[in-house]
């Protein structure tokens, strides 16, 4: 399937409303696996008890994702890798939308009124672009 393209305003959307939630005291990346176990307790044995460096390389995952906007495509075999990664560790294609979720209520939470239905679309547009690379490569007869 053919990526979808964030316009420059999407783009924009996206740097700015993650130098606001990635500069909060409290780390976004924390919460996003807080929310996740709390919503999806089937997911906890999938990762470790300390989620210290879990936590660590997802928002590495995501500032790779917020840097690289202007070339996304070129992130492909990093994204593969990923996925396959993922794989090892018990992931399934149908989380990959379950994270998606608690990834972007996780930001319009800690951003209040600044997150609008335009920088929500952006996150969504990037998460599901992101996603679909990783499911085609990690799973490829899904």
């Amino acid at each position: 399937m053919k990526p979808l393209w964030l316009s420059l305003d999407q783009r924009a959307l996206i740097r700015e409303n993650y130098r606001l939630v990635s500069q909060m005291a409290e780390d976004y990346s924390e919460r996003l696996y807080f929310k996740l176990l709390h919503q999806h307790p089937f997911a906890r044995a999938l990762f470790p008890d300390d989620l210290t460096n879990q936590s660590r390389a997802f928002r590495r995952t995501i500032d790779t994702l917020v840097e690289a906007l202007d070339r996304f495509p070129a992130l492909h075999a990093t994204l593969a890798d990923l996925a396959r990664r993922h794989v090892a560790y018990g992931d399934q294609a149908h989380h990959y939308p379950l994270v998606g979720d608690v990834l972007i209520e996780t930001f319009a939470e800690m951003s209040g009124s600044g997150f609008t239905a335009e920088t929500r679309a952006a996150w969504q547009m990037l998460y599901d672009d992101t996603a679909r690379i990783m499911i085609r490569e990690a799973y490829p007869q899904a």
